[in-house]
C-alpha cells in the first residue's frame, strides 16, 4: 500500500481516539513514511511515543509492504503507557524505554523522530549512526537548537504542506501541521534532498501566505 494512503488512514484512526489532541498530523505521518521509504530506513527511534499514532502507522507500513523495521520508543507518561498497547496493533514490536538515557549505547539508529520532550536529548548523539536523519514533529525550535549545538554542521529544512486540515481530525488551523527535517552529518545526496525540501517549502510558504487572505 502506498505510504500516502497509510498516513491518511493512520491519522483517521487516531483522530477518533482519546488523547487525539497530541497526535501527529496526516502530513507529518506522510513525511515520516516518505523518509523511511526514500532512505530505506531499517531502524527507528521515536522520542515520545504518545498514544501511538506514529508508531502504529510506521509498523503498519512495515507490515503491509514487507519491510523489516526495528522500532524503539521512549515514553514515561502514565496515560500514554496505558494507551499504547490498546492503540498500536503491533505494540509487541516496540522496544519501549522510559527515556533516551535508558536505551543501551550499543543501539545505533538511522532515523530519530522527536514527538515529545526528553531531558536527555543532549545525549542523543551516542545513539546515532553517522549521517543519521531526524524529524521533529511540529518543528519545536528549542529542540532544533539542541540538535544544532550537538551537530553544528547539521542542515535543517522545514517541511510544510498545502493542505487544509481534514474535517474529521482534531485540528482546525488554516493549514496542516509542519515539521523539521534534520540531516545531522549530511552526505552529498542528503544535501541535495535538503536543498529540494528548502526550495519547495519556500514556495509553499509564499503560496500559503497569498491564499491565507481568502481563508
Amino acid at each position: 500500500m502506498h505510504y500516502k494512503k497509510i498516513a491518511v488512514e493512520g491519522y483517521k484512526k487516531f483522530s477518533n481516539i482519546d488523547g487525539n489532541q497530541y497526535i501527529a498530523g496526516d502530513y507529518a505521518l506522510e513525511i515520516i513514511l516518505r523518509i523511511i521509504t526514500d532512505f530505506k530506513i531499517k531502524k527507528v527511534l521515536e522520542v515520545g511515543l504518545g498514544i501511538g499514532s506514529i508508531s502504529d502507522t510506521i509498523l503498519r507500513h512495515s507490515k503491509e509492504n514487507n519491510v523489516s523495521i526495528s522500532y524503539f520508543g521512549t515514553e514515561e507518561n502514565d496515560f500514554c503507557l496505558k494507551a499504547l498497547p490498546q492503540n498500536v496493533v503491533d505494540y509487541n514490536r516496540i522496544a519501549l524505554h522510559k527515556t533516551i538515557s535508558d536505551i543501551p549505547k550499543t543501539e545505533k539508529f538511522n532515523f530519530i523522530i522527536i514527538d515529545g520532550s526528553d531531558d536527555a536529548l543532549n545525549n542523543v548523539k551516542e545513539l546515532l549512526n553517522s549521517n543519521a536523519i531526524m524529524f521533529i514533529e511540529g518543528g519545536r525550535q528549542s529542540q532544533i537548537d539542541i540538535i544544532k549545538q550537538i551537530y553544528p554542521k547539521a542542515l535543517v529544512a522545514e517541511v510544510v504542506s498545502m493542505r487544509r486540515p481534514p474535517s474529521y481530525g482534531p485540528f482546525h488551523q488554516k493549514w496542516t501541521g509542519s515539521g523539521s527535517l534534520i540531516f545531522c552529518e549530511p552526505t552529498p545526496s542528503q544535501k541535495l534532498y535538503w536543498f529540494k525540501e528548502k526550495v519547495q517549502s519556500y514556495f509553499k510558504r509564499r503560496i500559503r501566505k497569498y491564499f491565507s487572505r481568502y481563508i
